[in-house]
Parts: C-alpha cells; structure tokens; sequence
C-alpha cells in the first residue's frame, strides 16, 4: 500500500507540474499573439496617418497643376474645381483651402480689379495704408463652421507675413502647426512659380513666384480615421521628431506597450496599446488548464490508491462470490441441499467407492405423501417452510458420511456408503421415516401437521448413476403404489411393469406437442323420443408404438403429473371449435368436456373456457363441464369460487359420476349445478339389483325436486332403458345408442342422415 500511494502521490505531483508547464506555455502563447498584434495594429496605424497626410500633400499638388494652368484664375474657376475634386468629402481633415499672391502697390488696381468684381462688398485693403506690398489672398474656401480668409485682407501684416515672403524667397515648403479659437490644427504652404519650376536663385524665385498655396487640416480627424478598427489604442503624433512639443493625441487605452514608427517631412508617430498578455492569472484559458490539470492529477492519483488499495478486498469478492455461484449452482436455493446436479455425480463418486471397496451403496428416493394437500389448504409459503423442516429431519437421521439432496418439488435422495450395519438401507429408511412421525408446527395450521413419506431402495452396482437413481424412482412408485408411508426395496421382477408405467409417463411428455391426442364424441339422447340433443367428448391417445390407447389408461397419469391443465386446455379449445362448426351448419348440440380436479389448482379454468369460447364462437348455454363428485370434495371452498365464475360465463355445470363419492344431497346443496349424471356402474345393476334402482329412483327424484337434469351413463340394454323410462330419467347415454365416435365419423353417420330428413338444419 506504501509503494501505491508513492505512486499516487507521484502522479499527482507530474501532473500537475505538467497543468502549470502548459498553463504557462498557453499564456505565452498568448502573450506573443497580443503583441503581434499590437505590433501589427501599430503598422497600420502609422500607414493610415501617412496615406492621409499623403493626401493633404497631393491635394496642394492638384490645386498647383490647377494654378499653373490658369494663373488669373478667379473665385468662380477656383470654386468649380473644389466641387470637382471633392475637397471637404474625400479630405475630411481639411478645414480651409487657398493661394496667397504677392501683390505690389502697381498691381494692386489690376488685382482688385479682378477679385472685386465677385465680391459682395467694395473692395478694400484690411488694415488700410498704402505699402509697397500685400499678400492678399484672391479665392479660398473654407468647411461649413470655419471662418474664410477675405481677399481684401493683407495678409503681410499678420504671422502669415513673414511666412509668405520667406517661402517666396526661400522656394521651399512649409508645415505650420498652430492653436486657431483654441482648435489645434496644421497649414501646410507651398510656394508656386511660373512655369511650375523653383528658379534655383533668391533673385529669380522673387522674380518668378505667382503665390503660395496655404491648406490647413485638422490632426485629431485623421488619428481618429487610423484609430477604426483598433480599440483599446492610444496615438501620439509628433511634427519635428518624437523630442517636439507638437504632439497631437488620439485614443486611449489601459495598455501599457509602445512603438515608434517615421513617416515623412518630419513626422513621426508613438502607438500605445496592450503589447504583452495579462499574465497566467489573467488568461482564463491558462488557469482552466492549470487548475483541471491539477484536478485531474488529483483525481488520478486517488483513483489509483483506491484500485490499488481495493483490488485485495475484490479479488476476496470474487473468491467468495465464485464459492457461492458454485454452491448455488450445486444446492437446492430453498433447503441448502445438494440438487440434483450434483446428487448424479455423486451417486456416481459412490459407486466408484464402493467397486472399490467391495462393499454395497444404497441410494433411498424419497416422496412426501400428498403433500399437494400443504400446498392448496396452506399456501405455497408454508409448504416451503415445511420442506425445509422435513429436510432438517432427515438430515439429523443420517451420518455425515451420508448425503441426502432435493431433487425438486417434494422429491429427495440419500446416499448410503456400503460396509456399516447402521448404515443398511433398511435401517436409515426406517429411521427417516421414525423421524417424521412426530407432529410439524406451522404458523398457518391450526392443528398440528403430520407428514408421511414414501421410499424407493436401490442397492448394489450399476453402470451408471442414472440407471442406480432410475431403479430407486422405480421402487418408490411401487411404495407409492402399495399404500404409501412405507419404503420398497427395488425387485426386478417388478422392473418391467413399473417401468412400463414409468414410460408410458414419460412419453406422455410429448403427446401433446406431437399431436398424438385426438378427441371422440359419444351421444347423449331424450329418454322420450331418442332424439340426440348433445354429445360428450373423451380424449384418446394414439401411441406410436401402442396404438390407440382409452383415457382410463393414461389420463390419471396426467392428473398425477399436473399435464392435465394443459392437456384439458387444448380439449376445450379443440372441442369448441369442433362443436361451433357443427352449430354453423345447424346442428344445434350441447357439448359436454370433463374436468379434472388437478384443473382447478391454478384457479386458470375460467380464463381457459373463456379462451376456447372466444376463439371458436361458441355460444356458452351450449357447453357443459363435468366434475366428479370425489373432486369436489377435495377443496371445497376453492372450488366452489371457481364454478361460480364458470356459472357467470353461461356455461353449465354437471356432476359426474353421480352416487359413488361423498354425501349427494351436500353436493346438491353446496355447488352450482345445473345435471347429474348418474354413475354406469348404478345402471349397469339396475336389471340385477334392487337397491341400484331404488338409489337410481332417489337419485332422480332429488334431481327433479332441485330442478336438475338428469342423465344415466352406461345404457347398454333395452331393459336397462325401460327401467330408466319409468324411472323419469331425462337424458340417457351409452352403447346401445352409440359408441363413442371421432368427428368425421358422427359427421357421416348421425349428423348428415339429420340433415337430410330436416333440410333447414343445414341451411
């Protein structure tokens, strides 16, 4: 755990070394994008002042080729070629636009001559006086707001005086900053002479100068038009280098970098702006870095102690969860008990033993007797408790060297090891069995609960564990048949009938799904007329190697083994539909389906008529379900809600078998019947015994005080059906009316002949 957490802690520390390298390396990043682009800013900061002092420059040139071309040009040419050229819309820095002329005393009448004609007031020279010269200025515009220099000004005797003549004389051009009503601006002056050439002598451009070209423009208007498109910008413009006291200022900014850049004729201009980064606090996506790669250092540094420090407490879950998959794979979920499973491989650990030994083993197949009855009266939570109980009993009658396992449901195993007199097969049964004599105690049952058990005994040698455990299964039928509580050794001469039972159960298993049932329908007719009003229908089996085989040999196998709630299902849906195809070509019949007890467990025999009476159209008032008196005696109360809801389907009920089981008249009186039908074996006897037709008599006379139907099954003479005729019998049926026949067959000989003596049947 020491060397985990070292490592731990290791990752921890790299990484975050690692989130403050690259939190770092992203604000550098950064720090050099910001002043390139400062720098960049500052270039085109500089190159948009020069274009438009550039501008200024060759606006002077285009007036001069103007003034070079018409040298007597006056206010009306010079104004028509401002419009032309635009001057206040594409310069918007420039406030005023003109020429200054050097006019003597001789040339002055001339001059006036020529601007007093387009002046609104008389000419006359401001300050008055005569001098030997005037600069006096003969056109000129100015931008709306700013005041125009008047031509009859003399200009000489202002500052503008010294400058014109120095220009004159000098041929060179001038850049003039200064303050007018408190609004720093820029003139720009440029001489002209004759013939647009600067004579190279003080004498010849004194000799040749025309006049000079004044422009003055205001600075703050071209730094506002570099500073667009750069915010957060501060400019400074000098005249005369960055050292000058002329500086003109544009923009602001919380920056603090700097760069100097030298235009021309003396310009020069500082840029101030953010130059560098804010710095690895002030860059957002630097501290996000810096702190998830710590986070994450964090988190993968614990992650890596808690796997490290849960990897020996899983790896024991594993261990102990394999331990109790295997025991869950090899137990009994409700007892702990081995399963089946692993109760064949042991067997087969057994019989190895015991080859080698030379000695015997025993294997005991253990039933619990009726214990059906727990489940139904109980519930289901309390025949498990019970199982469970059992399996402590037994479990305490054995030896540790034996082993008893559940092979599901009620059904258990033991296994003997050969070579001990306490251990014969005989004596542990009847200790098992001496165990479960004394009473169980269950929450639900009010009275004390005792349980019996039957055993099947195989000893000796076999070749497999299965053929040990068949022959086991095969002597607990033989216990089970043989009255029960009590156990049964295995007997070979024994084997082939049992097996042959146990066979007949097994391929029972699949009759259904492989079609081998198939139903017969025997008549039942009116005592008075013989006329046939329904029919009764009997399940047969066509076995594949036995042929076909009558419901009383293998129908109670089906009942023992619960596949009568299937089987039962598909005979309703099966005879339903048989039946509803007979009703659509007119024969009207009842149809009569017996029921078995095991039937009603579930309590899923309504939804399945309801099932086969939806799905053929039957109607209900034409199907019967018979119910043998012995079965509803078994679970009365349960069974009496279950025919109730049968009864409110429409469908009617009939006690089968009526006579051999319990109290008639409690029968009558408790469950909702609509017929009797009273037992063959009463019929059989009437012509031979008093007493059956007196029973016969009463039995009909209860029926008709209660408002039953009555039929008698079993008719097989003319004498029998006399004696039934006085007796008020209803409805009879049997052999000397008709056997019991499949569908095709009654169609053909009793349905069709129907038929043709009534021809409305069939329509």
């Amino acid at each position: 755990m020491r060397t985990w957490a070292l490592i731990a802690a290791l990752v921890v520390v790299l990484g975050s070394l690692g989130a403050i390298v690259g939190a770092r390396a992203v604000e550098n990043a950064q720090s050099r994008r910001v002043h390139r682009s400062f720098l960049t800013s500052s270039v085109d900061i500089a190159a948009t002042l020069k274009l438009e002092i550039q501008g200024q420059q060759d606006l002077i040139s285009s007036l001069h080729s103007f003034l070079i071309g018409d040298p007597e040009a006056a206010q009306t040419q010079f104004s028509a070629w401002a419009r032309e050229v635009h001057v206040f819309s594409h310069y918007g820095a420039v406030t005023e636009l003109g020429a200054i002329d050097y006019v003597t005393a001789a040339q002055l009448p001339a001059f006036a001559k020529r601007v007093g004609a387009e002046q609104a007031t008389p000419f006359a020279i401001v300050p008055p006086g005569k001098r030997p010269y005037y600069c006096l200025a003969p056109f000129g515009i100015a931008r709306p707001g700013t005041l125009k220099q008047q031509p009859d000004t003399d200009l000489c005797t202002t500052a503008f005086g010294p400058l014109v003549l120095s220009a004159r004389r000098s041929g060179k051009s001038a850049i003039i900053p200064y303050t007018l009503d408190g609004v720093r601006t820029i003139a720009l002056e440029e001489p002209i002479y004759r013939d647009g050439v600067v004579p190279t002598t003080a004498a010849a451009r004194e000799r040749t100068f025309m006049a000079m070209i004044a422009l003055t423009f205001l600075p703050k208007v071209i730094l506002a038009n570099a500073l667009i498109g750069h915010g957060d910008t501060a400019v400074a413009l000098h005249f005369g280098g960055s050292r000058s006291n002329v500086v003109f200022y544009g923009g602001s900014t919380r920056g603090t970098g700097t760069a100097t850049v030298t235009l021309h004729d003396g310009w020069t201009v500082d840029t101030v702006g953010l130059s560098y980064g804010s710095g690895l606090w002030g860059d957002n996506v630097a501290l996000a870095i810096l702190f998830a790669g710590i986070a994450l250092s964090l988190v993968l540094g614990a992650l890596i102690f808690q796997l490290s420090s849960e990897r020996t407490r899983l790896k024991v879950l594993v261990d102990e969860r394999t331990e109790a998959l295997h025991f869950q794979a090899t137990h009994d979920a409700l007892t702990g008990l081995p399963n089946r499973a692993l109760i064949v491989d042991r067997i087969d650990q057994l019989l190895v033993r015991n080859r080698r030994r030379g000695t015997r083993g025993a294997a005991l197949y253990v039933d619990l007797d009726d214990f059906k009855k727990v489940n139904d009266s109980l519930g289901h939570a309390a025949g498990d408790r019970l199982l469970v109980m059992v399996a402590d009993r037994m479990k305490g009658a054995l030896r540790e060297a034996d082993t008893v396992g559940r092979m599901g449901g009620d059904e258990f195993v033991i296994l003997i090891d050969g070579g001990d007199n306490e251990a014969a097969p005989d004596v542990v049964a009847q200790r098992v069995l001496d165990a479960m004599r004394a009473p169980f105690e269950l929450s639900r049952s009010l009275l004390p609960l005792f349980i019996n058990l039957s055993i099947g005994i195989a000893v000796g040698d076999r070749p497999s564990g299965s053929e040990f455990l068949r022959d086991a299964d095969v002597a607990l039928y033989e216990a089970k048949s043989d009255g029960k509580n009590k156990y049964v050794f295995f007997n070979p001469e024994i084997e082939t009938e049992i097996v042959e039972r146990v066979t007949l159960e097994r391929d029972l298993r699949s009759a259904l799904s492989e079609h081998q049932f198939h139903l017969v329908y025997q008549p039942f007719y009116t005592l008075s007329d013989l006329t046939m009003v329904g029919v009764e229908a009997l399940l047969r089996w066509d076995h594949p190697t036995r042929g076909l085989l009558e419901s009383d040999e293998f129908v109670p196998i089906l009942k023992r083994t619960g596949q009568i709630r299937e089987v039962g299902a598909w005979v309703m849906k099966d005879a339903c539909a048989q039946m509803a195809t007979w009703h659509a070509r007119g024969d009207h019949l009842d149809l009569s389906i017996n029921v078995a007890g095991r039937q009603f467990d579930e309590e899923d025999l309504v939804d399945q008529l309801r099932a086969a009476l939806r799905a053929s159209g039957l109607n209900p008032g034409s199907l019967i379900i018979e119910v043998t008196e012995r079965t509803l005696g078994e679970n009365t109360d349960s069974i009496v809600a279950q025919l109730l809801r049968v009864r409110e389907l429409g469908v009617r009920i009939a006690i089968d078998d009526f006579g051999t089981g319990y109290s008639s008249l409690s029968s009558l009186r408790q469950f909702p019947v609509d017929t009797i039908k009273i037992d063959k074996s009463f019929t059989r006897s009437l012509t031979t015994s008093a007493e059956s037709r007196a029973l016969v008599k009463t039995f009909i006379h209860l029926g008709r005080d209660l408002g039953l139907q009555t039929i008698a099954e079993g008719v097989e003479s003319f004498e029998q059906m006399d004696l039934l005729r006085d007796s008020d019998v209803n409805l009879v049926q049997g052999y000397l009316f008709s056997r019991p026949l499949d569908a095709p067959t009654l169609e053909a000989q009793l349905l069709a002949p129907r038929r043709d003596v009534n021809p409305l049947k069939g329509s």
